[in-house]
């Protein structure tokens, strides 16, 4: 998930950075040959995605909560995943990002339960679950981004790993202490993760053990599942909070751990989960430094209009128009980037709109949502007509039949919005008839492009 409430306040610098020169020579991972029974799998060849040979363009969805909902134990969650799956199915949507790691957490404003609840010890109902969710999109020949970690502390993140290291308190942005916004000292505690060896030495053994799992339901081991896409490294890593001493650590470690995953699993894809500029002292030089390695298969970037400060409430007028402007150059700049600098496709892989009014009710009206979400899946589309990197959108997030009103440790009660959000916010609902033809018809563009 984007930083959203936590993401108004940029830390920025105007220091100029020493960055780490990386090797690009030789052909990127994914230009390497698929293996033998690999035609399933997603590569990446000459800038583009491809799929069976055929340029691969998608609008998915966020699904984060997909492990949690399909825990065994959880009473009518498997039943309702699978209707979620036809749902998104009937859209289009072949293309699902969710959490794969999550870690258990102290703070305020994280999930209760994590998958790693303490070093080496993992929840075995959670990981079912994700056995379930990818046997399930293997079946409907959807596509899953695995991201493993979070920088953020919604699911634990990185600020975790070092506690669990060092004994030390997190500093706990949620907390009625923390109210004015300052959120410099949990973003510098979280990227200590990159500095403390024996923390990364904690987070290397959970992506190996699951990059070689067997699947419990239909029996693959993951590292050999075309259902996986990609190991997404975090949700929004970033160097820092506003330090660029850190940004040669924090490229090692991305170039480090990507040629890790891509010797395990040589058949997937690898990103960072960037934000993009944001997650990169809103510069381009760090982003383009943090992308640079052939391990690296395609880049990222997420776009939150109101939680940004662009626009101040979701409706239609001349804010909006504003806002969405602001938006497409945003985007833009980074097609820019992808396509001339990083040579490397780009997903827009989070972007997301309260409903009008930012209500959370199911019922009320979607009109600039809706119409947020045109513009952006047609920037996809115009830039796939292009063969420009931009090439796919993974809306922020999937709601279905998930409702506020639920009982708590209910399957009903999960939506898209993490629990440190009112949920509801972002959430796309199965009743959003409007929103959902909106998804449908971007897909169908996409389908004739990639034909």
């Amino acid at each position: 998930m984007s930083t959203h409430t936590f993401s108004r306040r940029q830390f920025l610098k105007t220091t100029a950075l020493a960055l780490p020169v990386l090797a690009t020579g030789g052909r990127s991972w994914a230009d390497q040959p698929a293996a033998a029974g690999g035609g399933g799998f997603v590569t990446v060849r000459n800038g583009r995605f491809e799929l069976g040979g055929a340029p691969y363009f998608y609008v998915g969805a966020n699904l984060w909560y997909g492990c949690y909902l399909s825990d065994p134990n959880l009473n009518g969650g498997r039943a309702r995943m699978v209707r979620e799956l036809d749902r998104l199915q009937r859209i289009g949507v072949n293309n699902i990002r969710l959490l794969a790691g999550s870690e258990t957490s102290p703070l305020a404003g994280a999930i209760p339960r994590g998958i790693t609840r303490a070093p080496h010890a993992e929840d075995e109902s959670l990981l079912a679950g994700l056995d379930f969710c990818l046997a399930e999109m293997a079946r409907r020949n959807q596509r899953g981004i695995l991201f493993v970690s979070n920088y953020w502390q919604w699911s634990g993140s990185f600020a975790q790993y070092v506690r669990w290291i060092t004994g030390e308190n997190i500093p706990d942005p949620d907390k009625p202490v923390m109210a004015k916004g300052d959120w410099h000292a949990f973003m510098e505690f979280s990227a200590r993760f990159y500095k403390t060896p024996a923390a990364v030495a904690l987070y290397n053994d959970y992506v190996t053990r699951l990059i070689h799992r067997r699947n419990t339901v239909n029996g693959r081991i993951y590292r050999d599942d075309p259902a996986i896409m990609t190991w997404e490294l975090a949700n929004e890593p970033r160097p820092s909070a506003d330090y660029p001493a850190d940004v040669p650590v924090f490229c090692d470690w991305v170039a480090t751990t990507a040629k890790m995953i891509h010797e395990q699993a040589p058949h997937h894809l690898v990103c960072t989960g960037s934000e993009g500029l944001h997650g990169s002292l809103d510069q381009e030089s760090v982003f383009v430094a943090a992308h640079k390695t052939p391990a690296i298969d395609y880049v990222t970037v997420h776009m939150w209009l109101k939680n940004w400060g662009w626009l101040k409430e979701p409706q239609l007028g001349p804010d909006f128009e504003i806002a969405a402007g602001k938006a497409r150059e945003h985007v833009e700049t980074h097609n820019r980037i992808a396509t001339d600098i990083l040579k490397k496709p780009l997903v827009l892989e989070e972007f997301g709109l309260p409903r009008d009014h930012e209500s959370y009710a199911p019922d009320s009206p979607t009109t600039a949502r809706d119409e947020y979400y045109r513009r952006m899946f047609e920037q996809v589309a115009e830039s796939g007509r292009a063969g420009r990197a931009l090439q796919a959108a993974n809306f922020w997030a999937w709601g279905g039949e998930g409702r506020a009103s639920a009982a708590a440790g209910s399957a009903g009660a999960y939506l898209g919005d993490p629990p440190c959000e009112p949920q509801g916010l972002n959430s796309v609902f199965d009743t959003d008839a409007s929103t959902l033809a909106v998804i449908a018809n971007a897909n169908q563009q996409l389908k004739k492009l990639g034909a």
